[in-house]
């Protein structure tokens, strides 16, 4: 909280600075009330909840993609107040490796007489699709444009376990949970209000669903660990002002 109260400052300071809109980046112009935003966004995926003891990496990294819309309609000081609507995907891979169980077809060690033992990479996942929607903050800081948000919503998650060679054995668990999000950028225009935003996005499912870790107990194990939590997702984004 300490760094987002002094950037937050930093903002207030320099926010309304009354410098003239460069490379025609009206955006940073605090007189434009309303602005309308769009990003298309890369994720960088950092599993941070229950959900991590599934995975044998640590932490468990992940990938994906979104899309915000954000309205500033209302001035308050040096920014602009609105709304945001935020969705995307992210997925956590984790690939294992599974003997594949010998048969007729299956070649003999010359040596030995044993059948040569085969192994299959198999890819387990854990993915959330997210849809938010709630309040957002713009502050324009010279060449810089600060956004602030947070949102509620749903998010779907999904989690699919491989657990043998034999995809039979699959273990599959779907979630629909109500789902909190806040997230800040920093926004760079570049030319004619286009340009670029780093930021990070907090999300956390209201989720009950469990499952077991260990994906070798025995059948009717009670479940003893949640699956669908939290994450963090650092993200690179395009992003236009209109």
């Amino acid at each position: 909280m300490l760094p987002l109260a002094a950037l937050l400052a930093t903002c207030l300071a320099y926010g309304a600075s009354g410098m003239p809109a460069p490379r025609g980046n009206t955006v940073l112009d605090l007189e434009k009330k309303r602005v309308f935003g769009v990003s298309v966004i890369g994720r960088m995926g950092i599993l941070i909840g229950a959900g991590d003891v599934l995975f044998d990496r640590r932490p468990p990294l992940g990938f994906g993609f979104g899309i915000a819309l954000r309205y500033h309609a209302l001035r308050l000081g040096p920014m602009r107040f609105g709304f945001e609507f935020q969705g995307g995907h992210t997925r956590f891979p984790d690939r294992n490796r599974f003997t594949v169980p010998a048969d007729p077809t299956t070649p003999i060690d010359p040596n030995t007489g044993a059948p040569i033992g085969q192994q299959v990479t198999r890819v387990s996942s854990l993915s959330h699709t997210d849809l938010t929607l709630g309040p957002s903050f713009q502050i324009p800081a010279r060449v810089l444009v600060i956004e602030v948000g947070a949102g509620v919503g749903l998010m779907i998650s999904n989690w699919r376990r491989m657990r043998s060679a034999n995809p039979w054995e699959d273990e599959q668990t779907v979630g629909y949970d109500p789902l909190v999000r806040a997230g800040a950028s920093i926004g760079v225009p570049i030319r004619k209000n286009h340009g670029v935003a780093l930021g990070v996005d907090f999300q956390k499912a209201f989720s009950r669903t469990k499952v077991v870790v260990d994906p070798a107990a025995p059948v009717g194990t009670p479940p003893d660990s949640v699956v669908f939590d939290m994450l963090l997702n650092v993200t690179l984004a395009y992003q236009a002002w209109f």
